[in-house]
């Protein structure tokens, strides 16, 4: 009897101490699991990566470590390496529809709409009630908007002139910054402006804060204040208001409406309505503002065609408008002067480097600033951002 117990003894010590010391194990893996997370957080991707690929050779079943590590490889935009990463997952586990939103988010930060769409229809498979999620990436594509944990600093020059009836050399530099937050992200910005032969002072300030909320997986709206402090000059709105919701819609189509109202000397507010589509690599938008004048409504009316390349910050638009109303952005009160114009403009938008992004814009327009008299008028802009991150 005694030597029953003991053989049992013996066993079940056996079968224990392998369970103990895997838990043990499990539980370091755990801590530098956490470890990972913080490190990243504090942006050192660095050190945050090489736990995770430390964790990964230990136990590449660790799925929750690779999802976290194609994040982070995301954030840095290194997307071949990420896919490579989360690929490993899919093929691992193709049941794990975490798998999916993590690819989601790559897609999205990437502007890589058909890996996207591919994630999408495996997702809808496993969780049909969650397409929304994936119709909301595709608008906010469209709209230019990154849920990445990324502040950018951004800086522009903009000139903007006519000769006729009198000469205008309009100068701007612009300087702020993209700042995400838990709901959204917060756009700071300062307008100076120069009147180049104006009589002095010919400079003005305008002070902004901008912020995109999301308000639902596929509700987005903007909310935006300006405010010039020099009550001397009127170059720059005293104050400027923005509202405006956009809806996703499935298949990649979108709408929004809005207000802007902005304050001279006077009352000045215009409605906004868009429809847009996203269809591959193409984003669409037909945009219109109605502008309520003294004499009645009048209207503006723009279309939009943008062609994305390798990522999402790589893009060219054409722009093409007609109407009677001003189109935003509104900046200068002699915007408000002409009574019709026909318009367009050319931007591009090229990442430099990892960390720095190029923006450049040209435009032209005809427009009538007195009754049957015209003059043609041209814009241009050139500016940076550039990637800090968190």
């Amino acid at each position: 009897m005694q030597r029953l117990a003991l053989i049992s003894a013996l066993l079940v010590c056996f079968l224990v101490q392998p369970y103990a010391q895997d838990m043990q194990v499990q539980s370091e893996a755990e801590k530098e699991f956490a470890r990972m997370r913080d490190l990243a957080g504090a942006g050192d991707y660095g050190e945050a990566k090489q736990i995770g690929y430390k964790l990964l050779e230990e136990n590449e079943a660790y799925y929750d470590v690779a999802l976290y590590l194609a994040r982070i490889l995301g954030w840095e935009s290194s997307f071949d390496s990420a896919y490579m990463v989360l690929d490993r997952v899919i093929e691992m586990e193709p049941g794990l529809y975490e798998s999916y939103t993590t690819c989601a988010d790559l897609a999205y930060w990437e502007n890589n709409l058909e890996r996207l769409d591919s994630c999408a229809v495996l997702a809808n498979e496993l969780e049909p009630d969650t397409a929304g999620v994936f119709d909301r990436y595709r608008v906010a594509l469209q709209q230019g908007q990154s849920p990445s944990p990324q502040t950018e600093l951004f800086g522009y020059y903009s000139y903007d002139h006519f000769s006729v009836p009198y000469v205008r050399n309009w100068h701007m530099l612009t300087a702020g910054g993209e700042i995400p937050i838990k709901y959204g992200k917060l756009i700071p910005s300062l307008n100076a402006g120069y009147l180049a032969g104006a009589a002095s002072p010919a400079t003005d300030l305008q002070l902004n804060l901008d912020a995109y909320l999301n308000l639902g997986k596929t509700t987005y709206a903007l909310l935006a204040y300006g405010f010039s402090p020099n009550g001397e000059l009127n170059y720059f709105p005293g104050h400027r208001v923005a509202a405006e919701l956009w809806q996703a819609l499935p298949k990649g189509f979108g709408i929004s409406a809005g207000m802007r109202y902005f304050y001279w000397d006077q009352n000045f507010t215009f409605l906004t309505f868009s429809a847009e589509k996203y269809a591959g690599n193409y984003w669409f938008s037909f945009r219109n503002y109605l502008f309520f004048k003294d004499y009645g409504v009048s209207g503006s009316y723009y279309l939009s065609a943008r062609r994305y390349f390798d990522t999402r910050f790589n893009y060219l638009t054409l722009t093409l408008g007609y109407g009677t109303a001003p189109d935003e952005p509104i900046n200068v009160v002699t915007d408000l002067e002409r009574l019709s114009a026909v318009s367009g403009r050319l931007e591009l938008s090229k990442k430099l480097s990892p960390g720095v992004r190029g923006v450049a814009m040209v435009g032209y327009a005809w427009e009538e600033y007195i009754d049957q008299e015209y003059r043609s008028r041209i814009d241009v802009r050139l500016g940076a951002y550039f990637v800090i991150k968190k």
